[in-house]
């Protein structure tokens, strides 16, 4: 019988476990949305703070309303703020209407 290279070298497989320290920032106004501080911060630096919490709210609100969204409840959604996802490209064609 193969034994797998886990059980041999005592090493667990798979992605390693977030950190239990980790605390999740809150911004005001901004309910379902789960950040920690320091994603925050790259966020705010890369795209500014109007742009960024007009993606806050858009995504806030996907996760209220859509069924799909309730999949996302309850964990972190640093990965929706992508340059070319959804979420930024939503944001960025409100930021620019608004202007």
């Amino acid at each position: 019988m193969k034994k797998s290279v886990s059980i041999i070298n005592g090493k667990k497989g798979g992605r390693p476990d977030g950190s239990k320290y980790v605390t999740t920032f809150v911004v005001p106004g901004i309910n379902l949305v789960i950040l920690t501080e320091h994603q925050y911060n790259i966020l705010a630096e890369r795209y500014g703070l109007p742009l960024l919490k007009k993606a806050l709210s858009i995504l806030d609100e996907w996760l209220q309303k859509s069924p799909v969204g309730s999949r996302y409840k309850g964990k972190n959604n640093y990965a929706h703020f992508r340059s070319d996802g959804w979420v930024i490209n939503e944001a960025k064609q409100m930021f620019i209407q608004q202007i």
